[in-house]
């Protein structure tokens, strides 16, 4: 990596927030897409010698658009159905969650970028962002885009790396904790989906004093913001040449049918990372097993982080 492009506070309205089984923000599906169109673009318009590999998102804030019933305690997402119908009945839908965010992406710019090409490429990456879709989301609007033509000038000096990670605050990068959710499967002896369900519900328990009832979180001893994502696609059928299924949104590309595949991530402060690649996601497909997968390569100071906070306490009253 010897060029990054920084795009800084892009405001997404309408993003999906729902990622196969999980929800509360994007897949790195969704960004990794985005790179992979946004090369496209550039490569047709700009320079097809410039190519965008893998990218790092940090956001800023997020809204989930949804309500709560206080009494239940659940979420229900704000879904509307309109337009009505030739009759003026309700029209039926798939329930689907959006959110509104502010992220800044980072992405792997590799190719000459001759001055001359360099402004050229910033106002391209502007004006095709704004009439692309992130994440499903139309976007809203782009605080500046930066080209940093020597991004391991950055890297090598900790005083710089440090300058140039802190402007990406506040904000939260995700990165991948696989290593985690394998430690636990290792420990707990539970099967895979059982241990990655542990970290996507809150379990409590309950004794009784006195006359209350005293609450308390059961905490797994992993400590940070973790997070359940999905990291990607396994093929469950053969490829089929294209134009064999019908009904599909690009009938010119090879089709395969998949599920989806979920780990563990954490939202971690930009200021923390100590190489910037740490923070980079990228495509990977393993032909032999199907697997079509976003791969981060955070690795952590220490191998696993435990909890050393004592359960939390809630009194009921």
């Amino acid at each position: 990596m010897d060029k990054l492009l920084v795009i800084r506070h892009i405001k997404v309205e309408g993003a999906n927030a729902i990622a196969g089984l999980t929800w509360g923000f994007p897949s790195m599906t969704s960004f990794l897409g985005l790179t992979h169109a946004l090369q496209r673009k550039v490569q047709t318009k700009v320079s097809e010698r410039l190519a965008l590999n893998g990218c790092a998102v940090i956001c800023h804030s997020s809204q989930v658009q949804s309500h709560s019933n206080n009494m239940s305690r659940e979420n229900y997402f704000a879904l509307t159905r309109n337009p009505l119908t030739k009759d003026g009945s309700t029209a039926p839908f798939n329930e689907e969650g959006k959110m509104r965010m502010d992220i800044s992406l980072l992405i792997k710019l590799y190719g000459p970028t001759p001055p001359e090409i360099e402004d050229t490429l910033v106002e391209f990456i502007e004006e095709a962002l704004l009439a692309s879709r992130v994440a499903g989301g139309a976007v809203l609007s782009i605080d500046e885009i930066e080209l940093i033509t020597d991004i391991g000038a950055i890297n090598r000096e900790r005083s710089t790396r440090k300058s140039f990670l802190r402007k990406l605050l506040p904000g939260f990068a995700l990165i991948s904790r696989d290593d985690v959710l394998q430690d636990h499967i290792q420990k707990s002896q539970k099967a895979p989906l059982d241990a990655f369900l542990d970290f996507s519900i809150r379990k409590m328990s309950s004794k009784g004093k006195g006359d209350k009832a005293e609450w308390t979180t059961n905490r797994l001893e992993y400590t940070g913001w973790l997070k359940p994502i999905m990291v990607g696609y396994q093929g469950i059928s053969d490829v089929y040449e294209a134009g064999q299924v019908e009904h599909v949104r690009d009938r010119s590309c090879p089709v395969q049918f998949v599920e989806s595949i979920y780990s563990l991530g954490q939202w971690i402060s930009p200021h923390r990372i100590d190489d910037l690649k740490h923070l980079f996601w990228h495509q990977e497909y393993q032909a032999s097993n199907a697997l079509y997968l976003c791969k981060n390569d955070y690795q952590p100071d220490t191998p696993i982080l435990l909890n050393d906070e004592t359960n939390q306490t809630i009194e009921e009253k």
